[in-house]
């Protein structure tokens, strides 16, 4: 399932459509730039010497579809903050247990009484967003 998804370390999310119980993303490979960049932030100052993360033409796209999804919700990176996933790794699509989302999720509302199979947790961790997934299925990924 991982795989396609360690062969970069920045990933930013294209698209994203929700319907009728399905999630399906794009997302777009980020490749650090060869050149080097001073980076101005508003007032706060320079940061010297960046290698900026972009997207080209040679960036790769993978397709990632959920189904079943119960329940998610999209972060914007920059206001995440660490959830305990039980064991987050470093890895960009990850399966929790029982983590505090899911308990969340679970709590408040009737999923429990509704569906049978087992509930997951997953999560993808983008360069600038934090997808939450609740569903019943593994996700399935393609190169596009």
């Amino acid at each position: 399932m991982q795989s396609l998804l360690t062969e970069s370390n920045y990933w930013f999310l294209g698209n994203l459509n929700y319907i009728d119980a399905l999630l399906s993303l794009e997302i777009t490979e980020g490749i650090v730039s060869s050149s080097n960049k001073d980076i101005k932030i508003d007032d706060l100052g320079t940061i010297e010497d960046c290698s900026p993360i972009e997207i080209t033409d040679q960036s790769r796209r993978v397709q990632i579809k959920f189904s079943h999804v119960l329940a998610y919700q999209l972060t914007d990176e920059s206001y995440w903050a660490s959830k305990n996933y039980n064991g987050i790794t470093k890895n960009i699509l990850c399966m929790h247990n029982n983590s505090e989302y899911l308990q969340y999720v679970m709590k408040n509302s009737i999923i429990k009484e509704c569906v049978d199979n087992p509930v997951k947790h997953y999560s993808l961790t983008l360069a600038d967003d934090i997808i939450d997934v609740i569903t019943t299925n593994e996700p399935s990924l393609r190169w596009i």
